[in-house]
Formats: C-alpha cells, sequence, structure tokens
C-alpha cells in the first residue's frame, strides 16, 4: 500500500502537469491565431457589405489591454473606374475594455480612424464611383433600393435574434484626404481636398456589433461626402454634387436615425474648417470653371442648391 500510493501520486501530478500544458498551449494557440481570424473576418465581411474586395495588412487584438489595432485597410474601386483604392484607412484603434464586451450593452469607448483616403471619380456615364458604393451597402443591408430611386429607404432593421445594443462613445476620423478624379482639373486629372478631422459621437446601434460594422461604413462615407458638400468647393459641378448628395441620401437609407444625427452634429463641428478648405481651393475651382465653356453661373447655382440642401442632408428635415 505504501509503494503504491507514492507511485500514484507522482502518475496524478504528471497528469495535471500535462493538463496545464495543453490549456497553456490551447489559449496561447488561440490568442495567436485570433489576430489571423479577425484579419480574415473584417476582409470578408467589408468585401460582402461594400460589394468589392476589401483588405487588410495587420490586425492586433489586445485582449488583456482592451485595445485593437488594425494596420492599412484598403477597399478596391468598383469595376469600370481607375485601378486605384476607393478607400484606404491607415490604421484604425479601437478602445474596448473587456468590461465594455460583457454586459447587455457592447461598449466601444474610442474607435479612431487615422489617414484616411477617399478616391471620388465621375465615370464615363457620370456616375460617381461612391455611388456604385453606396447601392452595395443597401443591397448587402436590405436597405430599399439603389441611391437616385425615388421612395426613400425604410429604417434599417435588427437581425433576428439579436438583442444587444453596441455603442460606440467616440469615433474619430483624421488626417482626412480626398481625391477628386476626373471632376474638377487639377494634375492628371486629380483634386486633392484636405478635409479636418471629424468627430462624431454616441453612435448607436440596436442591432448589435454586426449591424454596427455595416452602419460605420455608411457613417464614414456620408461624414466625408457631406463635408466635401459643406466645404462649398468651386469648380465641382452641380451634377457631382447632385450624386455627392444622392450617396449621402442613399447612405441615410442604411443607417438610422441617432447615427444620422451623430454625423450632421460632427460635420457641424467642423463647418469653420471646412469652410476654410472650400476658400483655399478656390482658385482650382475658378481654374476648372473656366476650363467650362460657358458653365460658370450654372456651377455658382449647382453649388448654392446644394447648400440649401444641406438642412436635413440625409433627405427630409429632422
Amino acid at each position: 500500500m505504501t509503494d503504491t500510493q507514492p507511485r500514484r501520486g507522482g502518475l496524478l501530478r504528471k497528469i495535471l502537469v500535462v493538463s496545464v500544458l495543453l490549456l497553456v498551449v490551447l489559449v496561447v494557440g488561440g490568442v495567436l491565431f485570433l489576430d489571423s481570424i479577425v484579419k480574415a473576418g473584417i476582409a470578408t465581411a467589408g468585401s460582402h457589405v461594400l460589394g468589392v474586395k476589401t483588405r487588410v495588412e495587420d490586425v492586433s487584438i489586445g485582449i488583456v489591454s482592451g485595445q485593437t489595432a488594425v494596420t492599412r485597410l484598403e477597399v478596391d474601386n468598383p469595376a469600370g473606374y481607375a485601378p486605384v483604392k476607393f478607400l484606404s484607412l491607415g490604421s484604425v484603434e479601437v478602445d474596448a475594455p473587456i468590461s465594455g464586451l460583457m454586459g447587455d450593452k457592447i461598449v466601444i469607448e474610442r474607435l479612431a480612424l487615422r489617414n484616411l483616403t477617399i478616391d471620388v471619380e465621375k465615370g464615363a456615364d457620370g456616375t460617381l464611383n461612391v455611388q456604385k458604393i453606396v447601392d452595395n451597402l443597401k443591397k448587402a443591408t436590405g436597405a430599399g433600393a439603389p441611391s437616385g430611386g425615388t421612395a426613400p429607404a425604410p429604417e434599417p432593421a435588427p437581425p433576428a435574434g439579436e438583442s444587444k445594443e453596441a455603442i460606440v462613445r467616440e469615433l474619430r476620423l483624421e488626417s482626412i484626404v480626398v481625391n477628386l478624379r476626373n471632376i474638377a482639373g487639377g494634375k492628371d486629372g486629380v483634386v486633392e481636398v484636405k478635409l479636418p478631422d471629424i468627430v462624431m459621437r454616441d453612435l448607436s446601434s440596436k442591432g448589435g456589433v454586426d449591424v454596427l460594422a455595416s452602419e460605420v461604413s455608411g457613417v464614414v462615407i456620408g461624414a466625408v461626402m457631406k463635408s466635401v458638400i459643406a466645404a462649398n468647393i468651386e469648380g465641382i459641378g452641380s451634377e457631382v454634387l447632385g450624386g455627392m448628395q444622392g450617396a449621402v441620401e442613399g447612405i441615410g437609407g442604411v443607417i438610422g436615425g441617432s447615427l444620422r444625427g451623430a454625423v450632421d452634429a460632427g460635420v457641424a463641428g467642423a463647418g469653420a474648417a471646412l469652410e476654410a478648405v472650400g476658400k483655399g481651393l478656390g482658385d482650382i475651382g475658378k481654374g476648372a470653371g473656366k476650363l467650362m465653356e460657358g458653365a460658370g453661373g450654372a456651377l455658382k447655382d449647382g453649388v448654392k442648391g446644394v447648400g440649401d440642401a444641406l438642412e436635413g442632408v440625409f433627405g427630409g428635415k429632422k
């Protein structure tokens, strides 16, 4: 009895040690592979929602720190447009402590998108690439007819079985550049517009994280397009401004009323800086206007008309 007990005790200790080691290997392996799983998930979701290929260079998830970083996100242009990226992001930083993910509400304290570049291009048929992207977004979310339709899209409904509310306390768009391609002259047909930072607060989705992810895409594109319109840049042309306005209204069918309000407030907060952007590009706009035969008066009328439409820009007054 005395001889077998030590042997049994030693065997149990070995089993326990092996079990602990296996557990550690599984946990560490899961953490190591989690980044690549999330990276693939972001690319797949982006491609589905926007209707064009989306790539992510790297993802780093801080389980303990609650801070996640995405490096270099790129979204292709729709077919039929220049072989450049429609959208590119230098980095995305997410501040979401684990305590904010465990309750009935999923709370993301801060979401910062840095070095955001959007390439707005007018196609051969006059349609903007951003309109194509918005139409894809609407199809993916079931938010109604493509942009330019007569009937307004209904409010997006949360998916069945999803009850958690997701909240982003602060969404920051920083170092924003919009390239206007084949629109207002410029070097190689491209005018670079540098926009001020846009900060939006308390973005909420009743549909949970999946719905919020698609809605954030609409919020980002809508905020940038609305900012370009608000900058009142001479030389863009009423047709292009109308296309941007149509895209913004289309996004209004994808995102809920509270998100539309957050976009309006964020763009309004950058109002003075946006006016300065328009004034700074005045010479470029006038130069492009001179190249357009007799279009000066029409451009002014178009800009004024869009300016009047900025109140309730998502379609209808709130």
